[in-house]
Protein backbone atom coordinates (compact mmCIF):
# COMPACT_ATOMS: atom_id res chain seq x y z
CA UNK A 1 0.00 0.00 0.00
CA UNK A 2 2.95 2.57 -0.79
CA UNK A 3 1.50 3.12 -4.22
CA UNK A 4 -0.53 5.99 -4.86
CA UNK A 5 -0.24 7.31 -7.43
CA UNK A 6 -3.49 8.13 -9.69
CA UNK A 7 -3.27 7.05 -13.16
CA UNK A 8 -5.22 9.28 -15.58
CA UNK A 9 -4.40 7.61 -18.58
CA UNK A 10 -7.60 5.92 -20.42
CA UNK A 11 -8.07 2.42 -18.91
CA UNK A 12 -7.84 -0.48 -21.61
CA UNK A 13 -11.00 -2.69 -20.71
CA UNK A 14 -9.57 -5.09 -23.18
CA UNK A 15 -6.50 -5.59 -20.93
CA UNK A 16 -7.71 -6.94 -17.37
CA UNK A 17 -4.24 -7.17 -16.10
CA UNK A 18 -4.29 -3.19 -16.29
CA UNK A 19 -7.58 -3.10 -15.20
CA UNK A 20 -7.08 -4.94 -12.36
CA UNK A 21 -3.73 -2.62 -11.86
CA UNK A 22 -5.97 0.41 -11.97
CA UNK A 23 -9.10 -1.18 -9.54
CA UNK A 24 -6.39 -1.62 -6.97
CA UNK A 25 -4.79 1.71 -7.28
CA UNK A 26 -8.53 3.67 -7.31
CA UNK A 27 -9.05 0.77 -4.32
CA UNK A 28 -5.76 2.35 -2.37
CA UNK A 29 -7.19 5.80 -2.77
CA UNK A 30 -10.67 5.33 -1.81
CA UNK A 31 -9.19 3.96 1.33
CA UNK A 32 -6.94 6.69 2.19
CA UNK A 33 -9.84 9.01 1.30
CA UNK A 34 -11.82 6.89 4.26
CA UNK A 35 -8.75 7.33 6.65
CA UNK A 36 -8.71 10.73 5.84
CA UNK A 37 -12.35 11.76 6.66
CA UNK A 38 -12.18 9.66 9.64
CA UNK A 39 -9.44 12.04 11.09
CA UNK A 40 -11.05 14.90 9.76
CA UNK A 41 -13.93 14.53 11.58
CA UNK A 42 -12.32 13.99 14.93
CA UNK A 43 -10.54 16.85 14.21
CA UNK A 44 -13.50 18.80 13.42
CA UNK A 45 -15.44 17.74 16.94
CA UNK A 46 -12.05 18.15 18.86
CA UNK A 47 -11.28 21.37 17.91
CA UNK A 48 -15.38 22.96 18.16
CA UNK A 49 -15.18 21.16 21.47
CA UNK A 50 -12.23 21.80 23.37
CA UNK A 51 -10.35 25.45 21.63
CA UNK A 52 -12.23 28.73 21.65
CA UNK A 53 -12.31 29.06 25.41
CA UNK A 54 -14.62 27.41 28.17
CA UNK A 55 -16.83 25.52 26.59
CA UNK A 56 -15.28 25.57 23.38
CA UNK A 57 -16.31 27.01 20.09
CA UNK A 58 -19.43 25.33 20.31
CA UNK A 59 -20.48 27.01 23.92
CA UNK A 60 -19.89 30.52 21.89
CA UNK A 61 -22.05 29.55 19.23
CA UNK A 62 -24.63 28.41 21.44
CA UNK A 63 -24.22 31.34 23.44
CA UNK A 64 -24.43 33.61 19.93
CA UNK A 65 -27.90 31.58 19.34
CA UNK A 66 -29.16 32.48 22.73
CA UNK A 67 -28.52 36.23 22.41
CA UNK A 68 -31.04 35.74 18.95
CA UNK A 69 -33.79 33.92 20.46
CA UNK A 70 -35.33 32.75 23.74
CA UNK A 71 -37.06 30.29 22.23
CA UNK A 72 -35.56 26.85 23.25
CA UNK A 73 -36.55 24.83 20.43
CA UNK A 74 -35.92 27.15 17.63
CA UNK A 75 -31.80 27.28 19.69
CA UNK A 76 -31.63 23.61 18.96
CA UNK A 77 -32.72 24.21 15.14
CA UNK A 78 -30.51 26.73 14.67
CA UNK A 79 -27.72 25.24 16.26
CA UNK A 80 -27.97 21.97 14.22
CA UNK A 81 -28.68 24.02 11.11
CA UNK A 82 -25.77 25.94 11.18
CA UNK A 83 -23.10 22.87 12.56
CA UNK A 84 -24.28 20.70 9.69
CA UNK A 85 -23.54 23.38 7.20
CA UNK A 86 -19.96 23.90 8.87
CA UNK A 87 -19.37 20.76 8.88
CA UNK A 88 -20.73 20.24 5.08
CA UNK A 89 -18.92 22.69 3.99
CA UNK A 90 -15.71 21.71 5.50
CA UNK A 91 -16.00 18.06 4.25
CA UNK A 92 -17.10 19.89 0.63
CA UNK A 93 -13.49 19.71 -0.95
CA UNK A 94 -12.94 15.85 -0.14
CA UNK A 95 -15.97 14.83 -1.77
CA UNK A 96 -15.51 17.00 -4.74
CA UNK A 97 -12.06 14.88 -4.98
CA UNK A 98 -13.45 11.36 -4.22
CA UNK A 99 -16.61 11.97 -5.78
CA UNK A 100 -15.78 14.11 -8.79
CA UNK A 101 -12.36 14.59 -9.61
CA UNK A 102 -11.20 11.01 -8.87
CA UNK A 103 -14.46 9.58 -10.51
CA UNK A 104 -13.25 11.22 -13.89
CA UNK A 105 -9.59 10.34 -13.32
CA UNK A 106 -10.86 7.51 -13.72
CA UNK A 107 -13.04 7.12 -16.78
CA UNK A 108 -15.90 5.99 -14.65
CA UNK A 109 -17.75 9.47 -14.34
CA UNK A 110 -20.54 11.08 -17.38
CA UNK A 111 -21.38 13.43 -14.77
CA UNK A 112 -21.01 17.34 -15.61
CA UNK A 113 -19.53 20.03 -12.84
CA UNK A 114 -22.90 21.73 -12.41
CA UNK A 115 -24.81 18.21 -12.45
CA UNK A 116 -22.50 17.65 -9.24
CA UNK A 117 -23.16 21.06 -7.72
CA UNK A 118 -26.71 20.26 -7.87
CA UNK A 119 -26.46 17.17 -6.64
CA UNK A 120 -24.27 17.94 -3.69
CA UNK A 121 -27.04 20.83 -3.14
CA UNK A 122 -29.45 18.70 -2.88
CA UNK A 123 -27.56 16.38 -0.07
CA UNK A 124 -26.83 19.26 1.81
CA UNK A 125 -30.53 19.80 2.27
CA UNK A 126 -31.39 16.35 2.58
CA UNK A 127 -28.55 16.61 5.61
CA UNK A 128 -30.01 19.49 6.84
CA UNK A 129 -33.38 18.10 7.30
CA UNK A 130 -32.07 14.34 8.63
CA UNK A 131 -30.29 15.89 10.98
CA UNK A 132 -33.03 18.44 12.42
CA UNK A 133 -35.48 15.58 12.48
CA UNK A 134 -32.67 13.33 14.22
CA UNK A 135 -31.47 16.11 16.56
CA UNK A 136 -34.87 17.43 17.58
CA UNK A 137 -36.21 13.96 18.79
CA UNK A 138 -32.64 13.49 20.73
CA UNK A 139 -33.15 16.78 22.75
CA UNK A 140 -36.59 16.20 23.10
CA UNK A 141 -35.71 13.22 25.48
CA UNK A 142 -33.12 14.61 27.12
CA UNK A 143 -35.10 17.78 28.12
CA UNK A 144 -38.05 15.50 29.21
CA UNK A 145 -36.27 11.52 29.66
CA UNK A 146 -33.42 12.45 31.37
CA UNK A 147 -32.98 8.75 33.03
CA UNK A 148 -34.14 6.96 29.90
CA UNK A 149 -33.44 8.95 27.13
CA UNK A 150 -31.25 6.66 25.45
CA UNK A 151 -34.19 4.27 25.04
CA UNK A 152 -36.87 6.62 23.83
CA UNK A 153 -34.08 8.31 21.27
CA UNK A 154 -33.05 4.56 19.85
CA UNK A 155 -36.62 3.88 19.19
CA UNK A 156 -37.85 6.82 17.43
CA UNK A 157 -35.09 6.63 15.30
CA UNK A 158 -35.42 2.80 14.87
CA UNK A 159 -38.80 4.14 13.27
CA UNK A 160 -37.09 6.75 11.47
CA UNK A 161 -35.12 4.16 9.70
CA UNK A 162 -38.01 2.61 8.40
CA UNK A 163 -39.84 5.40 7.32
CA UNK A 164 -36.71 6.15 5.55
CA UNK A 165 -36.42 2.66 3.61
CA UNK A 166 -40.17 3.32 2.71
CA UNK A 167 -39.77 6.39 1.33
CA UNK A 168 -36.29 6.15 -0.30
CA UNK A 169 -37.29 4.42 -3.60
CA UNK A 170 -40.42 7.25 -4.08
CA UNK A 171 -38.56 10.24 -3.05
CA UNK A 172 -35.10 10.15 -2.45
CA UNK A 173 -33.97 8.40 -5.40
CA UNK A 174 -35.77 10.25 -7.91
CA UNK A 175 -34.28 13.56 -6.70
CA UNK A 176 -30.84 12.25 -7.99
CA UNK A 177 -31.85 9.94 -10.97
CA UNK A 178 -34.20 9.32 -13.47
CA UNK A 179 -36.54 6.50 -13.25
CA UNK A 180 -39.04 4.95 -15.64
CA UNK A 181 -40.72 1.71 -16.67
CA UNK A 182 -38.72 -1.10 -17.83
CA UNK A 183 -39.39 -1.35 -22.10
CA UNK A 184 -38.08 -4.53 -22.41
CA UNK A 185 -41.09 -7.15 -21.40
CA UNK A 186 -39.23 -10.42 -21.70
CA UNK A 187 -36.96 -9.40 -19.30
CA UNK A 188 -39.56 -7.51 -17.01
CA UNK A 189 -41.84 -11.01 -17.66
CA UNK A 190 -39.02 -12.87 -16.33
CA UNK A 191 -38.27 -10.85 -13.15
CA UNK A 192 -41.51 -10.66 -12.36
CA UNK A 193 -42.01 -14.33 -12.46
CA UNK A 194 -38.85 -14.71 -10.24
CA UNK A 195 -40.30 -12.28 -7.74
CA UNK A 196 -43.26 -14.23 -7.73
CA UNK A 197 -41.40 -17.24 -7.03
CA UNK A 198 -40.26 -15.93 -3.69
CA UNK A 199 -43.99 -14.14 -2.69
CA UNK A 200 -42.29 -10.90 -3.29
CA UNK A 201 -45.19 -8.07 -3.77
CA UNK A 202 -43.17 -5.58 -5.90
CA UNK A 203 -44.99 -2.36 -7.74
CA UNK A 204 -43.15 -2.52 -10.73
CA UNK A 205 -39.45 -2.95 -12.70
CA UNK A 206 -38.13 0.26 -13.46
CA UNK A 207 -34.98 1.51 -15.34
CA UNK A 208 -32.95 3.98 -13.19
CA UNK A 209 -30.75 6.62 -16.07
CA UNK A 210 -27.54 5.93 -14.40
CA UNK A 211 -25.20 6.94 -17.57
CA UNK A 212 -25.78 10.82 -17.07
CA UNK A 213 -23.45 10.43 -14.39
CA UNK A 214 -21.98 7.25 -13.92
CA UNK A 215 -19.99 4.19 -16.06
CA UNK A 216 -20.59 2.37 -13.33
CA UNK A 217 -23.62 -0.55 -13.04
CA UNK A 218 -25.74 -1.40 -10.28
CA UNK A 219 -29.42 -3.11 -9.56
CA UNK A 220 -31.73 -3.38 -6.33
CA UNK A 221 -34.68 -4.90 -4.82
CA UNK A 222 -35.53 -1.61 -2.80
CA UNK A 223 -38.43 0.10 -0.85
CA UNK A 224 -40.78 -1.76 1.92
CA UNK A 225 -44.18 -2.39 1.98
CA UNK A 226 -46.32 -0.98 -0.92
CA UNK A 227 -43.17 0.87 -2.44
CA UNK A 228 -41.11 -2.54 -2.99
CA UNK A 229 -39.59 -2.31 -6.96
CA UNK A 230 -37.55 -3.90 -8.73
CA UNK A 231 -34.43 -0.78 -10.33
CA UNK A 232 -31.98 -1.79 -13.02
CA UNK A 233 -29.47 0.74 -14.04
CA UNK A 234 -28.96 1.51 -17.64
CA UNK A 235 -25.80 0.98 -17.82
CA UNK A 236 -26.38 -2.89 -16.59
CA UNK A 237 -28.98 -3.29 -19.57
CA UNK A 238 -26.42 -1.86 -21.77
CA UNK A 239 -23.86 -4.67 -20.89
CA UNK A 240 -25.39 -7.54 -19.59
CA UNK A 241 -26.96 -10.24 -21.11
CA UNK A 242 -30.64 -11.45 -19.60
CA UNK A 243 -29.46 -14.38 -17.84
CA UNK A 244 -27.03 -12.41 -16.38
CA UNK A 245 -29.38 -10.03 -15.04
CA UNK A 246 -31.35 -12.36 -13.76
CA UNK A 247 -28.70 -13.68 -11.11
CA UNK A 248 -27.84 -10.23 -10.22
CA UNK A 249 -31.46 -9.80 -9.57
CA UNK A 250 -31.84 -13.12 -7.99
CA UNK A 251 -29.39 -12.02 -5.56
CA UNK A 252 -31.35 -9.19 -4.72
CA UNK A 253 -34.48 -11.29 -4.30
CA UNK A 254 -32.43 -13.28 -2.02
CA UNK A 255 -32.07 -10.45 0.48
CA UNK A 256 -36.21 -10.35 0.17
CA UNK A 257 -36.82 -14.00 0.90
CA UNK A 258 -34.51 -13.53 3.85
CA UNK A 259 -35.46 -11.20 5.40
CA UNK A 260 -32.28 -9.28 5.29
CA UNK A 261 -33.51 -5.79 5.22
CA UNK A 262 -35.34 -6.34 8.10
CA UNK A 263 -32.35 -8.22 9.75
CA UNK A 264 -30.14 -5.17 9.00
CA UNK A 265 -32.82 -2.87 10.25
CA UNK A 266 -33.08 -4.94 13.94
CA UNK A 267 -29.13 -5.09 13.64
CA UNK A 268 -28.30 -1.60 13.22
CA UNK A 269 -31.18 -1.02 15.92
CA UNK A 270 -29.44 -3.24 18.53
CA UNK A 271 -25.96 -1.38 17.46
CA UNK A 272 -27.84 2.12 18.20
CA UNK A 273 -29.33 1.27 21.23
CA UNK A 274 -26.16 -0.32 22.99
CA UNK A 275 -24.49 2.91 21.71
CA UNK A 276 -26.94 5.17 22.91
CA UNK A 277 -26.83 3.26 26.37
CA UNK A 278 -23.09 3.23 26.83
CA UNK A 279 -23.25 7.07 26.01
CA UNK A 280 -25.92 7.74 28.69
CA UNK A 281 -23.94 6.59 31.28
CA UNK A 282 -20.91 8.89 30.90
CA UNK A 283 -22.95 12.01 29.25
CA UNK A 284 -23.72 13.53 31.85
CA UNK A 285 -20.43 14.24 33.79
CA UNK A 286 -19.04 14.63 30.27
CA UNK A 287 -21.22 17.84 29.60
CA UNK A 288 -20.17 18.90 32.92
CA UNK A 289 -16.84 18.53 33.38
CA UNK A 290 -16.72 20.29 30.15
CA UNK A 291 -18.36 23.41 31.34
CA UNK A 292 -21.95 23.01 30.00
CA UNK A 293 -25.49 23.29 32.08
CA UNK A 294 -26.43 19.27 31.94
CA UNK A 295 -27.02 17.04 29.01
CA UNK A 296 -29.48 19.16 27.52
CA UNK A 297 -27.82 22.10 26.59
CA UNK A 298 -27.20 22.71 23.03
CA UNK A 299 -23.49 23.23 23.27
CA UNK A 300 -22.83 19.25 24.43
CA UNK A 301 -24.20 17.91 20.95
CA UNK A 302 -20.51 17.99 19.44
CA UNK A 303 -20.15 16.05 22.23
CA UNK A 304 -22.64 13.40 21.40
CA UNK A 305 -21.57 13.13 17.79
CA UNK A 306 -18.38 12.82 19.25
CA UNK A 307 -19.35 9.65 21.40
CA UNK A 308 -21.41 8.12 18.65
CA UNK A 309 -19.04 8.61 16.04
CA UNK A 310 -16.05 6.96 18.11
CA UNK A 311 -18.82 4.20 18.71
CA UNK A 312 -19.24 3.62 15.13
CA UNK A 313 -15.74 3.43 14.49
CA UNK A 314 -15.36 0.81 16.87
CA UNK A 315 -18.52 -1.75 16.08
CA UNK A 316 -17.81 -0.72 11.84
CA UNK A 317 -16.07 -4.39 11.38
CA UNK A 318 -19.19 -5.92 12.98
CA UNK A 319 -21.08 -4.12 10.64
CA UNK A 320 -19.36 -5.10 7.75
CA UNK A 321 -18.64 -8.54 8.66
CA UNK A 322 -22.71 -9.31 9.20
CA UNK A 323 -23.26 -7.28 5.89
CA UNK A 324 -21.04 -9.73 4.25
CA UNK A 325 -22.33 -12.70 5.59
CA UNK A 326 -25.72 -11.67 4.21
CA UNK A 327 -24.73 -10.75 1.18
CA UNK A 328 -22.93 -14.49 0.75
CA UNK A 329 -26.25 -16.00 1.70
CA UNK A 330 -28.42 -13.90 -1.15
CA UNK A 331 -25.54 -15.39 -3.71
CA UNK A 332 -25.86 -19.07 -2.71
CA UNK A 333 -29.52 -17.68 -3.04
CA UNK A 334 -29.36 -16.65 -6.69
CA UNK A 335 -27.45 -19.67 -7.59
CA UNK A 336 -29.84 -21.93 -6.28
CA UNK A 337 -32.59 -20.39 -7.58
CA UNK A 338 -31.44 -19.80 -10.95
CA UNK A 339 -28.82 -22.41 -11.70
CA UNK A 340 -26.81 -19.98 -13.96
CA UNK A 341 -23.36 -20.28 -12.15
CA UNK A 342 -21.39 -19.92 -14.97
CA UNK A 343 -23.36 -16.38 -15.98
CA UNK A 344 -23.04 -15.55 -11.94
CA UNK A 345 -19.50 -15.66 -13.12
CA UNK A 346 -19.84 -13.69 -16.11
CA UNK A 347 -21.77 -11.03 -14.29
CA UNK A 348 -19.44 -10.71 -11.22
CA UNK A 349 -16.79 -10.43 -13.81
CA UNK A 350 -18.26 -7.80 -15.93
CA UNK A 351 -19.29 -5.71 -12.52
CA UNK A 352 -15.55 -5.85 -11.29
CA UNK A 353 -14.37 -4.60 -14.92
CA UNK A 354 -17.43 -1.88 -15.55
CA UNK A 355 -16.98 -0.78 -11.70
CA UNK A 356 -13.44 -0.95 -11.13
CA UNK A 357 -13.74 -2.81 -8.48
CA UNK A 358 -10.65 -4.84 -6.67
CA UNK A 359 -11.48 -8.46 -7.09
CA UNK A 360 -8.85 -9.42 -4.43
CA UNK A 361 -8.57 -6.97 -1.72
CA UNK A 362 -5.88 -6.71 1.26
CA UNK A 363 -8.17 -9.10 3.53
CA UNK A 364 -7.01 -6.65 6.15
CA UNK A 365 -9.01 -3.73 4.53
CA UNK A 366 -12.23 -6.48 3.29
CA UNK A 367 -12.64 -7.19 6.99
CA UNK A 368 -12.66 -3.81 8.00
CA UNK A 369 -14.46 -1.80 5.50
CA UNK A 370 -16.32 -4.51 2.65
CA UNK A 371 -19.94 -4.88 3.32
CA UNK A 372 -19.65 -7.59 0.37
CA UNK A 373 -17.50 -9.92 -0.14
CA UNK A 374 -15.15 -9.62 -2.49
CA UNK A 375 -15.24 -10.06 -6.35
CA UNK A 376 -12.79 -13.24 -6.00
CA UNK A 377 -14.72 -14.56 -3.53
CA UNK A 378 -18.33 -14.46 -4.78
CA UNK A 379 -16.82 -15.97 -7.60
CA UNK A 380 -15.06 -19.14 -6.31
CA UNK A 381 -18.40 -19.47 -4.32
CA UNK A 382 -20.16 -20.08 -7.96
CA UNK A 383 -17.62 -22.68 -8.73
CA UNK A 384 -17.70 -24.32 -6.18
CA UNK A 385 -21.94 -24.66 -6.75
CA UNK A 386 -20.80 -25.47 -10.28
CA UNK A 387 -18.85 -28.04 -9.42
CA UNK A 388 -21.03 -29.23 -6.60
CA UNK A 389 -24.43 -29.67 -8.67
CA UNK A 390 -22.42 -30.29 -12.07
CA UNK A 391 -24.11 -27.63 -13.79
CA UNK A 392 -23.41 -26.69 -17.58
Amino acid sequence: MTDTTIITAKPEPENPETRKKLAKQYERVHNILFLIDIVFTLMVLLVFIFTGGNGGYSNQLAGLIRSWSNNYWLQVSIYITITTTIYFLFLTPFSFYGGYLLEHKYQLSNESFWMWIKDRFKSYILNVIFMLLLGLVLYVFLVYAKHSWWLWVGSMWFLFGIILSNIFPVIIIPLFYKLKPLENEDLKNKLIFLAEKVKAKISGVYEIILSTKTKKANAALTGLGNTKRIILGDTLLDNFSNEEIEVVLAHELGHFYYKHIWKLIFFGAFITFAGLYLISLIFNDVVMNLGYNGIADIAGFPVFLLCMFLFSIFTSPLNSTYSRYLENQADLFALKQTNLPKDFITAMTKLADQNLADDQPNPIIEFLLHDHPSISRRIKLAERFMNTHKAS
